[in-house]
């Protein structure tokens, strides 16, 4: 039988769960629990050491370079905290939360000038998942993540360059609903659409993840660093390997980026044994 403190972490898991879906990502500072003072017991005073004399200095050895900071769970676990769904039941799973999404209006100007919520599509085990910003306006027409020109070009870098099928990954954005002339998401926006994609995440449970663009990249991985210094290296998302590279529409407005996005996916190819395409 499970014991007082494991009742504890699961209701607590549940209650953060929970406050994910309304909006809520993080514990505001200043609710932390004040230390308790514990009453001593009566005797005599004790005797307080005289302060020692500092230890010569010394020269500590160099140190390796850090790892880039990368995003953790609320308990500073290394991976995702639930325990994976049942390959069989991740479709069911991501549907029920598409019909809760497609009914949201947490930012009532995304939710009135929408067509429709542009949810996320493909395989729901892919061991690859891209993640954009924000719906277009083809998008918000069709129901479908990247299916203008950028999706053009990112069925290109899937199939042609990786030799993969658009349905063997997963495509999301951090938003649900197109923003008015497609400007990048507000703040606030992020913050009320993003427990729907960290679920997401947690269904599908990719091995990798692929972040296009500067919101996506900065929103998940909790940074403010610029996409140049974010590209080329490693990161995790709760516990997955992460790869930071231009959003296909950066691309199209800046045709020599090409090259860059490129090494980026072959450096993704490489961890997953795929062998690029010429």
């Amino acid at each position: 039988m499970d014991g007082p403190r494991e009742e504890l972490i699961r209701q607590a898991r549940r209650r953060l769960e929970s406050l994910a879906l309304d909006g809520v990502d993080r514990v505001p500072e200043g609710l932390a629990p004040a230390p308790v003072s514990r009453p001593r017991a009566a005797g005599p005073p004790q005797a307080v050491e005289p302060p020692k004399a500092p230890a010569p200095a010394t020269v500590p050895p160099p140190r390796p370079s850090p790892p880039p900071i990368v995003a953790t769970s609320l308990f500073d676990e290394p991976g995702l905290v639930d325990p994976p769904l049942p390959v069989a039941e991740r479709a069911a799973a991501l549907a029920e939360l598409a019909a809760v999404v497609s009914t949201c209006v947490r930012c009532p100007l995304l939710a009135e000038s929408r067509i429709q919520t542009v949810f996320g599509e493909g395989d729901p085990s892919a061991r690859l998942m891209f993640i954009g910003e924000a719906p277009g306006q083809t998008e918000d027409e069709t129901g479908r993540p990247f299916v203008g020109r950028s999706g053009e070009l990112l069925d290109g870098m899937i199939t042609k360059g990786m030799g993969l099928r658009r349905e063997d990954v997963y495509i999301a954005n951090i938003l649900k609903s197109r923003p008015p002339g497609n400007r990048d998401p507000q703040p606030e926006e992020i913050r009320n659409c993003l427990p729907y994609l960290e679920r997401q995440i947690a269904v599908v449970r990719p091995s990798f993840l692929c972040l296009l663009g500067k919101p996506a990249a900065q929103s998940l991985l909790e940074t403010a660093l610029p996409l140049k210094a974010l590209r080329g290296k490693w990161h995790r998302y709760r516990g997955i390997p992460t790869i930071v590279t231009y959003h296909p529409a950066y691309l199209l407005r800046n045709p020599p980026a090409k090259k860059d996005a490129w090494e980026d996916l072959k450096m993704l190819m490489a961890a997953m044994g795929l062998n690029p395409k010429k």
